[in-house]
C-alpha cells in the first residue's frame, strides 16, 4: 500500500463539509450558540492532525513532517473555502447568527460594504484560520509523529 495524500484528505473533508452544512441549518433554525459551536469546523483543526499523523506514520517516508505540513495546508485551505461562502451569504442575506456579527469579526452590521462583506472580511478570516490551523496542526501532528518514530525502532 502506497502513501496517498488525496485518499487521506477525503474523509476529513467530507466530515468538514457535513459540519458546515449542519451548522448553517442549525443557525438558521435558531439553535442556541452552545449547540452551533459544537458543529464548527475549528474543532477539526485539533482532531485531524492526529488522524494525519497516524496515517503518515504508517509509511516509511523520507520527509513525514513535510507530508504532514502539506496535508494540513491543503486541509485548511479546502475547509476555509467551504466556510468562506457562508460569510458572503451571511452578508447578502443578513444572517443574524453571532459569528457573522461585525463585533465578532463577521460581515453583518452597520457600515459593512459589499466589498467587505462579500470578499475582504471572508478572505481575511480564511487567511487567519489557515495559518492558525497549520500551526496548531503541526504542533499536534509533529508530536505524534515524533512519538511514533521513536517507538518504531523499539518494535524492530
Amino acid at each position: 500500500m502506497a502513501y496517498n495524500s488525496k485518499s487521506m484528505l477525503r474523509l476529513p473533508l467530507i466530515i468538514a463539509a457535513a459540519l458546515v452544512l449542519i451548522r448553517i441549518v442549525l443557525e438558521q433554525a435558531g439553535s442556541p450558540d452552545s449547540i452551533n459551536n459544537i458543529f464548527g469546523v475549528a474543532w477539526l483543526y485539533f482532531l485531524v492532525p492526529v488522524y494525519f499523523a497516524m496515517q503518515i506514520s504508517q509509511f516509511e517516508l523520507d520527509s513525514p513532517y513535510r507530508s504532514l505540513f502539506i496535508a494540513l495546508g491543503l486541509y485548511a485551505i479546502y475547509t476555509r473555502l467551504m466556510v468562506l461562502p457562508t460569510y458572503s451569504l451571511a452578508w447578502w442575506l443578513n444572517w443574524q447568527s453571532p459569528r457573522f456579527q461585525l463585533q465578532q469579526g463577521g460581515v453583518v452590521g452597520e457600515g459593512v460594504t459589499a466589498l467587505q462583506g462579500l470578499l475582504l472580511v471572508p478572505l481575511r478570516n480564511a487567511g487567519i484560520w489557515i495559518i492558525a490551523a497549520i500551526i496548531i496542526g503541526m504542533i499536534i501532528g509533529s508530536g505524534i509523529l515524533a512519538v511514533k518514530r521513536k517507538s518504531a525502532p523499539a518494535k524492530a
